[in-house]
């Protein structure tokens, strides 16, 4: 049978592996799977390796199960050698074997952890209808394929966000709690700048990084219109930005983004204005992109997928604001990695999760050997050691859950006394 997707998974889930290839084939997408598509008469292993090499994305459900299966390590080895992409869909906290990390560790998990998993799998759809798609013929030059990601956020009366630095421990974090002052004349300049450059107010998309986007024929408008509101944003490359909401013109918002952009971030440009809601899409790589429209859902679907148009990595919601003011969402990221003897590496407010778990694990190697990740969040999260060394972990919307859970976990792993080793939330309080 021709298939374009083969689904890896240990027959201990085989209830998930079906719900996935039941809805992936429902949506029109051919699927292998075992034992059903496994020809009667056939050797196994054949049958496998001949499935893996026809098939043009592997999907790995993640579990614990998975992570103790060789039959598992050797599937993803084969299609990884033939440059097959794997996307694994983790249905369980769970960290993998390093046999698994060393083929599963680039950005492309999907993750299932939250019910109800009928909504993790539709997301896990739509990721490989992008992926079949750009790997179909064309008659140009085929645009980078990537997945999609979570868009999980956190609700914050933020304003502004600035660029990522080291701390007086030289600890990483995404975003200076210090103001970043801006001299007065490069302000100027800069607002000079804004006034030849303006975003665009449709219900559309515009995707790229660090372009600037022009009026109809750079002209400004600066004419009131009834019973709008207007929205804008501001971005600099590195990362930093500033958004305005509920303004009467398209003029005065675009304005207010960069003033509050510029106030704390060199380099800002103006990169869209709007009237209804935007979404604001970042992959690890700063490629970034943006969509408009008046539901918001659509807006965060359209960003997402322009993203990826443009890169290797995963993108993922990062700003989520409508122009009347009536939604104002950050997605921020923070991890934390161990080493041996109770050293670690934490990370926070970083606008993806791939870049808080490389910073974390950066800090921690740092500190000490054998660093592994322990785990990446958008709420809070702890981590309790034994006197054994023994560890437990975990993340809550609040911090007092994540340590009790840290605690109770660590408790049912340790002969000894467990003590609170870090605790951390994404925005960077040490409580929420």
């Amino acid at each position: 049978m021709a298939h374009d997707v083969f689904i890896s998974h240990s027959g201990k889930d085989k209830t998930v592996a079906d719900a996935v290839c039941a809805t992936l084939e429902r949506g029109g997408t051919r699927c292998w799977i075992a034992p059903r598509d496994i020809v009667p008469g056939t050797q196994w292993g054949e049958a496998i390796i001949d499935a893996i090499s026809n098939c043009k994305v592997m999907v790995l459900v993640f579990s614990s199960n998975a992570n103790e299966s060789q039959q598992i390590v050797r599937e993803v080895e084969r299609a990884v050698n033939k440059g097959i992409p794997v996307i694994p869909f983790r249905v369980e906290d769970v960290d993998p074997n390093k046999s698994l990390e060393y083929y599963i560790s680039a950005p492309h998990w999907l993750d299932a952890l939250t019910p109800p998993l009928e909504k993790h799998i539709e997301q896990l759809n739509s990721t490989i209808k992008i992926l079949l798609s750009k790997q179909e013929p064309t008659s140009e030059p085929a645009e980078p394929v990537r997945t999609s990601t979570q868009t999980d956020v956190r609700t914050d009366n933020i304003e502004t966000i600035r660029e990522p630095y080291k701390d007086k421990e030289g600890r990483k974090q995404g975003i200076n709690p210090k103001l970043v002052g801006g001299s007065i004349a490069v302000l100027i300049l800069i607002l000079l700048g804004f006034l030849v450059f303006s975003g665009d107010d449709g219900d559309s998309t515009n995707g790229g990084y660090n372009t600037p986007i022009a009026t109809d024929n750079n002209t400004v408008i600066n004419t009131p219109i009834d019973g709008k509101q207007w929205g804008a944003l501001a971005l600099t490359p590195a990362g930093g930005w500033g958004f305005s909401t509920n303004q009467p013109t398209k003029q005065a918002a675009e304005q207010e983004a960069m003033v509050k952009c510029s106030s704390q971030n060199p380099d800002c440009e103006l990169k869209i204005a709007f009237d209804n809601c935007m979404v604001y899409a970042r992959a690890a790589d700063r490629t970034t992109a943006w969509g408009t429209h008046a539901n918001l859902d659509t807006a965060r679907e359209a960003a997402v997928s322009k993203c990826h148009e443009f890169t290797t990595q995963t993108c993922g919601s990062h700003v989520e604001i409508c122009a009347d003011g009536s939604v104002k969402r950050i997605n921020v990221w923070g991890a934390i990695a161990t080493a041996d003897e109770g050293k670690h590496g934490e990370s926070w407010n970083y606008p993806t999760r791939v870049e808080a778990e490389s910073a974390a694990m950066e800090e921690c190697r740092k500190e000490g050997p054998n660093c592994i990740l322990r785990t990446s969040f958008t709420n809070c999260a702890a981590v309790a050691r034994g006197d054994d060394g023994a560890l437990g972990w975990a993340n809550y919307n609040y911090m007092d859950d994540a340590v009790n859970a840290a605690y109770k976990e660590c408790k049912d792993r340790s002969s000894g006394e467990c003590r609170l080793l870090i605790k951390v939330c994404a925005d960077g309080k040490e409580d929420n």
